[in-house]
């Protein structure tokens, strides 16, 4: 094969850094709320979804507090399932408290919404 002319390029997947946790509220409930996400594992690693980069904000106010996740590339099943832990731990950590729980759409789910799933 003639490969003159011609041009290789490589390209080199770099992880993006992990955006600054955003917490809010009072200092005790913020490290209850943290040490209970601590405790759920990613599904395809050892990480917990903190260290991953999974938790984007924890916003605790006046009886209610709010999740933000970034579920990412994460396959369908695997991204409702960490999302359902960390709901769960949210709630042991804050039972009489109100909670929300934001996350983007996995981009693994939109293949699957389209084949009706």
């Amino acid at each position: 094969m003639d490969t003159r002319g011609s041009t290789t390029i490589w390209i080199q997947a770099v992880a993006a850094p992990h955006p600054e946790l955003r917490l809010e509220g009072p200092q005790a409930q913020l490290d209850a709320v943290l040490s209970a996400l601590r405790e759920v594992r990613e599904l395809r690693e050892a990480r917990d979804i903190v260290a991953s980069g999974r938790v984007q904000a924890i916003e605790i106010g006046d009886g209610e507090a709010t999740l933000t996740l970034r579920m990412g590339q994460g396959l369908c099943d695997d991204a409702h399932a960490l999302a359902e832990m960390a709901f769960d731990a949210l709630r042991s950590a804050l039972p009489d408290t109100d909670l929300y729980l934001r996350h983007d759409r996995p981009l693994g789910c939109a293949a699957h919404a389209a084949q009706g799933g």
